[in-house]
């Protein structure tokens, strides 16, 4: 605990946990942001039920996704 308080915060984001974090934090965000519109290019329809299978396995996904990558920032 005491070496997250002493490095400044730009050695804390060189830190290759905490690179690899946001990246998967990116990943996971914008799968949540794009998952209307992957169901439908996979459903090949114009519009989607907001309790369509895909979307909220796609949903899911980016939120397990979210929570490792916070999981991975704070393990050092």
């Amino acid at each position: 605990m005491s070496l997250l308080l002493e490095n400044n915060i730009l050695d804390r984001f060189a830190q290759p946990n905490v690179v690899v974090g946001i990246v998967l934090l990116v990943i996971g965000v914008l799968v949540a942001i794009f998952a209307k519109k992957i169901t439908k290019l996979i459903r090949k329809a114009d519009k989607v039920e907001p309790n369509d299978r895909i979307m909220l396995t796609l949903k899911a996904f980016a939120l397990l996704v979210i929570l490792i990558s916070l999981i991975v920032i704070i393990i050092e």
